[in-house]
């Protein structure tokens, strides 16, 4: 990107050494041109700086002008090491205690005019760096040739470079800081922009995420009790049966049925029958861990997948604790709902051959056979089935 005004500089640096008498017409012109101009005479001293470079540098006028260039500035690589004079140009000098960085003199400046781009960091500011263009009445150095005394004055026009848009804002400027032929302000406004339609594009993006995760939460969980719904189930217990079978993890399933759900439905209405899911899942999640997965299958039936290879007696304990809690009193608009649950569980530490339909099968199964064995209590499939060990057949205080 070319520095703003460079045209109109090389233009005016064609022109022969201004009169100092004719100072003040030629400041005119250039802050009116190039607001972001530094005029140096022969020795790096300022005779002008734009209006826009002297707000940038935060000190009055008078302070700069007069001033030598090194006060303020140093010439730079990209990198932001700070650039020596070339070896050409050491041997011919005369200066004393000097540190031969460029800049220091006018000579050792004038010799950066075959460059095409200057880089200027500011002394009081090392963070802020610009970039600009120099053009001087001598003309480039001659390759080859030492650099001789500059003989006239020097032009610098800078730009922010890249860092437009930031050193814009920490300097407060506006359009009125600027050329009315420059372009910054017309990027400032393309970055900002671009800078908002990205911000929407990640709104977009961050509700279309939203609404793909409240899709797919409402596909795989039930909307009375907000359980894992059977779908949701079906892919926790492939992958449970999954890493079983590569030897993993075993992992163990648990039935609820609900005993005389049914009747609450018939005498009290189907809103009291959905109070009591909703209080049953409530109980079921309270008596699980936090690693295990409760769902609601459909109607009365919940599915629990109790991962970490529980055994039979922690099973047993946890039914215990929820057949407790769904024959706790529950009451509906002034009536009680009376419930229990007859409940069936399966090992996959049991099955030589891991399948999903058998252990379905087998968990009904054991379910059922808790319902015969007059309900409130916990039986186990896989095999044959029996009642749990050192456990009784149905929980104290269970509805017939």
């Amino acid at each position: 990107m070319s520095v703003p005004g460079e045209n109109a500089v090389t233009r005016l640096a064609a022109q022969p050494p201004a009169d100092r008498g004719a100072h003040a017409y030629w400041l005119a012109l250039l802050t009116g041109l190039l607001p972001m101009f530094l005029w140096l005479d022969d020795q790096a001293c300022i005779l002008g700086v734009g209006r826009t470079l002297r707000k940038v540098l935060g000190v009055p006028e008078a302070q700069i002008v007069g001033a030598p260039f090194s006060r303020f500035f140093s010439v730079a690589r990209r990198g932001g090491a700070v650039r020596m004079c070339p070896k050409e140009l050491r041997s011919s000098c005369g200066a004393v205690d000097c540190d031969r960085q460029i800049g220091r003199c006018g000579r050792s400046l004038g010799a950066m005019t075959a460059e095409e781009m200057l880089h200027v960091i500011l002394r009081m500011r090392p963070q802020v760096s610009l970039r600009g263009a120099l053009v001087s009445h001598t003309g480039p150095p001659v390759p080859g040739r030492a650099p001789t005394r500059a003989g006239g004055d020097m032009l610098l026009n800078f730009s922010f470079g890249i860092h437009l848009r930031e050193l814009v804002a920490e300097f407060d400027l506006t359009e009125h800081d600027f050329s009315a032929a420059d372009l910054a302000m017309e990027m400032l406004y393309l970055q900002e922009a671009k800078s908002l339609v990205l911000e929407e594009l990640r709104a977009l993006t961050g509700r279309l995420e939203q609404a793909r995760k409240a899709a797919e939460d409402q596909a795989l969980s039930d909307p009375l009790t907000k359980l894992a719904n059977r779908r949701a189930m079906a892919q926790a217990l492939a992958r449970a049966v999954d890493h079983a079978t590569n030897g993993l993890a075993n992992f163990a399933l648990l039935q609820v049925d609900l005993d005389h759900f049914k009747t609450i439905n018939d005498t009290q209405g189907h809103a009291a029958g959905d109070f009591v899911l909703q209080l049953v899942a409530r109980n079921l999640c309270e008596s699980v861990r936090g690693g295990d997965l409760v769902a609601r299958m459909g109607g009365d039936e919940f599915l629990v997948l109790l991962r970490g290879n529980p055994s039979r007696a922690e099973i047993g304990a946890l039914a215990a604790r929820i057949i407790e809690q769904l024959e706790a009193p529950k009451w509906y608009r002034g009536q009680e709902c009376l419930v229990s649950g007859s409940l069936g569980a399966v090992s996959s530490r049991d099955y030589k051959s891991l399948e999903i339909e058998a252990l379905h099968n087998d968990v009904d199964r054991a379910t059922y056979a808790a319902k015969t064995a007059g309900r409130g209590c916990l039986r186990f499939g896989s095999g044959p089935v029996e009642n749990v060990e050192d456990g009784p057949a149905t929980s104290p205080g269970a509805p017939p």
